[in-house]
């Protein structure tokens, strides 16, 4: 071999080395996009629990849902794409509990009332159906005649 071929051959090498060294860093940059989307998903999820009353329904799971949002926040400042968007889909998974939940508990009140005024109803009608058949309604009371 002569000097030129080794030159050749280090040069094509060095070419090479430096076009995987950007191919690699290309790839490191594309294969974790930002999750822009998710923390928005979240955050529209942790809106829509607000918006049922989770905070009172709820309460244990809206924190937990605001809790993460948060956390996923700090990883999307630093660039982590991939502890941010698990973070993001685990806060909006908490976040459609606690609307769920809160939900879920107002029907349970809803239907509680309902039972309860059906109840009162139910006794009003017997209590009306006594009175018409005459067999539970106190005798009038008479006064005596005033004396003189």
């Amino acid at each position: 071999m002569t000097y030129s071929s080794r030159r050749g051959i280090t040069t094509v090498g060095l070419r090479n080395a430096i076009w995987c060294t950007v191919a690699f860093g290309i790839v490191a940059c594309a294969s974790a996009p930002m999750p822009a989307d998710k923390l928005a998903v979240a955050k529209s999820s942790l809106e829509r629990a607000e918006h049922a009353q989770a905070a009172q329904f709820a309460q244990v799971e809206l924190t937990t849902a605001r809790n993460k949002l948060a956390a996923a926040q700090a990883p999307a400042d630093k660039r982590d794409a991939d502890i941010a968007a698990r973070l993001a889909d685990q806060a909006d998974v908490d976040a459609q509990l606690a609307e769920s939940t809160a939900r879920a508990k107002q029907q349970e009140q809803l239907v509680d009332q309902m039972e309860a005024s059906l109840n009162d109803l139910r006794h009003e009608s017997m209590r009306n159906s006594s009175r018409a058949d005459g067999s539970n309604v106190p005798a009038p009371q008479t006064t005596p005649p005033p004396q003189q």
